[in-house]
């Protein structure tokens, strides 16, 4: 797979969740960039300290973005290792992506994520962006922001009949979730960072190493030791979440390698 395209005909899905803080997480050892479509929105200064995404994201608006599109043709026979992940922005600015991918033979070699919230109306454009891709185009279904303790969030996977809701799990062949979490927003906060770059300390050091550099670096400062090692409790958290079942799941659809 040489391009993941992020869509949905409505904004506020959590498109950029996706791109900016799951998949660079899911493709941390691979070669990505990440194209940002979209007229109103402007990620790459938010992002430009990361240690994971600094120099890979380009935004741009809707016209620039139909041009960049039509470079990946070329790109991805000069670049056969890299990804390249396209967020595109709601309503036209994803309906054009769609048909630029169409127009330029590129289905084969992209996978479509749209993503929706547990919500009616986005399961309506959920619905209303699954049709405008062609049959054989390959496609991943994800439920954002899920608490799947919540009976009400629960009914947008497994389905409710008083609702009318289907089994959305086995509605679409490709279907994952992504868990409701405080960790993408504290993220953001601390620097604009991604989750992944909030696991990297976890990533590094165990309880015991932890606690040792703590004392070295502050020389036994019983308060910015106190502060180093929550900030490494928080970072633990943000490992744990990354390797959870469902971002696991959500990897091994992403990468193909579950059929």
């Amino acid at each position: 797979m040489k391009n993941i395209a992020i869509i949905n005909t409505k904004g506020g899905v959590g498109k950029s969740t996706l791109a900016f803080h799951i998949l660079p997480a899911i493709l941390a050892n691979r070669n990505f960039s990440i194209l940002e479509i979209d007229n109103s929105n402007n990620t790459t200064t938010a992002f430009s300290n990361t240690q994971i995404l600094k120099g890979k994201i380009t935004s741009v608006n809707i016209d620039e973005g139909m041009q960049r599109l039509e470079e990946l043709v070329i790109n991805n026979m000069l670049d056969e290792d890299k990804i390249s992940v396209i967020d595109a922005g709601g309503g036209d600015d994803s309906l054009k992506v769609i048909h630029s991918f169409i127009d330029q033979d590129l289905l084969a070699d992209t996978l479509f994520i749209i993503p929706f919230m547990p919500d009616f109306v986005q399961l309506k454009n959920l619905v209303d962006t699954y049709n405008v891709l062609p049959s054989e185009a390959k496609i991943l279904v994800v439920l954002n922001n899920a608490d799947l303790s919540d009976p009400d969030h629960l009914m947008f996977v497994k389905g409710n009949e008083d609702f009318e809701i289907p089994d959305i799990s086995s509605t679409f062949t490709h279907f994952a979730v992504c868990p409701k979490s405080p960790l993408f927003s504290y993220a953001a906060s601390r620097n604009k960072e991604t989750i992944k770059d909030l696991a990297l300390l976890a990533s590094q050091y165990n309880k015991n190493e932890i606690l040792e550099y703590a004392k070295t670096k502050t020389k036994s400062d019983k308060d910015k030791m106190t502060k180093i090692y929550r900030n490494w409790k928080i970072s633990r958290n943000a490992k744990d979440y990354l390797e959870s079942e469902a971002i696991a799941q959500l990897k091994s659809i992403v990468l193909g390698e579950q059929a």
